[in-house]
């Protein structure tokens, strides 16, 4: 009986033997001409290349070379969203740009790992992933992805959360202390920024952060979720701003923080429109990233709000374009994705050194979008 045609009998790939016996060299001689072509002269490596091309090979297999070998020849970046999703935000793509940076004189590939889209997958694109080792990009600790990640049980750099005290043992005990982190100091970060805001006069100061936990939902954020956030970037942005209302006198409990688990400009406007329909006094907003500040400009001025007279805006990682005038705090990202796979690869060496955390400086940046309550009314 005949196969059906995707289970034909398929013929075998020609290998380096049939290509040295082509081309009167010998197997390592093939090897060279695809791996090492410094060591051949020109005229003998377009030999083999042409004897090659006649037998339709084209190359040694990565799949039987990285059996072989133990090593992939990859790392392996994991996000909690899709890519088509991760990559729309600019402070991604400047940190995937970092990385890529690091690996491009080493010639080893980098392989983008999606999150699960239901939170019900324990994350086999990570457990299917072809990589020597993995960064971990902003993850919740209680993520099923952060989980099938650490049962990879391969060299791992955390970048931003989880941070290592919130790390989870695994069965065996093992801690956070055989990871790598890189990252900011979210809360001095936050707390400067909130600190602008007062000290330009304002009392009634909204927040419209990231979600706080993996299966947050976008709305109101209450003390209960506040005190039990696992996104550490939000828990701790959320703990400094908090730091700084109290160094004013003014109690947080009386603050409206909203919700935003999706990172974009338009979840940005629907998110700033819910926390100034139920906070319409608000005279400041802290947003967690530049994307979701432009968004909630958009929400104001469709509510006929005057910026910054009625409402000033404060963003966070500095990737809205400075014509955008967007007061926001700098983080360093592409440094960041740098630094990150900087230390992956050292702990891929065969003396690597001991795990450890770096944090990076940040700055806040004054631009046009803040200024004292009331300040240049149209």
């Amino acid at each position: 009986m005949a196969l059906p045609p995707d289970r034909e009998a398929r013929p075998a790939r020609p290998g380096v033997v049939a290509v040295a016996r082509a081309a009167g060299v010998s197997p390592s001689t093939v090897s060279n001409a695809f791996n090492r072509p410094e060591r051949l002269s020109p005229a003998l490596r377009e030999r083999v290349l042409h004897a090659a091309a006649q037998l339709g090979y084209g190359g040694p297999d990565p799949a039987a070379r990285s059996l072989r070998s133990g090593r992939a020849g990859a790392i392996a970046v994991v996000f909690r969203r899709s890519l088509a999703v991760a990559l729309e935000d600019p402070g991604t793509t400047e940190l995937v740009r970092g990385m890529a940076e690091a690996i491009g004189p080493l010639a080893l590939g980098l392989v983008l790992v999606p999150g699960p889209e239901q939170h019900s997958s324990s994350g086999p694109a990570v457990r299917n992933a072809a990589a020597d080792g993995l960064i971990v990009y902003s993850v919740p600790s209680d993520d099923p992805l952060f989980e099938a990640t650490r049962q990879r049980r391969l060299p791992t750099v955390i970048v931003d959360s989880p941070v290592l005290a919130d790390v989870p043992a695994l069965p065996d005990a093992t801690t956070g202390a055989d990871l790598d982190f890189v990252g900011i100091d979210d809360h001095a970060a936050a707390e400067t920024a909130v600190r602008h805001l007062l000290d330009l006069g304002h009392r009634s100061v909204a927040i419209l952060s990231f979600g706080l936990s993996a299966y947050a939902r976008a709305g109101p954020a209450d003390a209960r979720e506040q005190a039990e956030a696992t996104a550490s970037v939000s828990r701790m942005r959320l703990q400094g701003c908090a730091s700084a209302m109290a160094a004013a006198g003014l109690d947080w409990s009386h603050v409206a923080v909203e919700q935003s688990p999706i990172h974009s400009i338009e979840a940005g406007r629907i998110r700033a429109h819910a926390l100034l329909e139920r906070a319409p006094s608000v005279t400041a907003l802290f947003a967690f990233s530049d994307t979701l500040a432009l968004g909630a400009r958009l929400a104001a001025r469709e509510r006929g709000l005057s910026l910054p007279g009625d409402l000033s805006i404060v963003g966070f990682d500095d990737t809205a374009p400075e014509t955008e005038g967007l007061t926001t705090v700098h983080q360093p990202l592409r440094d960041k994705g740098r630094i990150a796979a900087q230390r992956l690869l050292r702990a891929l060496t065969d003396d690597p050194p001991a795990p450890g955390s770096e944090l990076l400086p940040t700055r806040l940046v004054i631009r046009a979008s803040t200024a004292a309550p009331g300040a240049n009314r149209r």
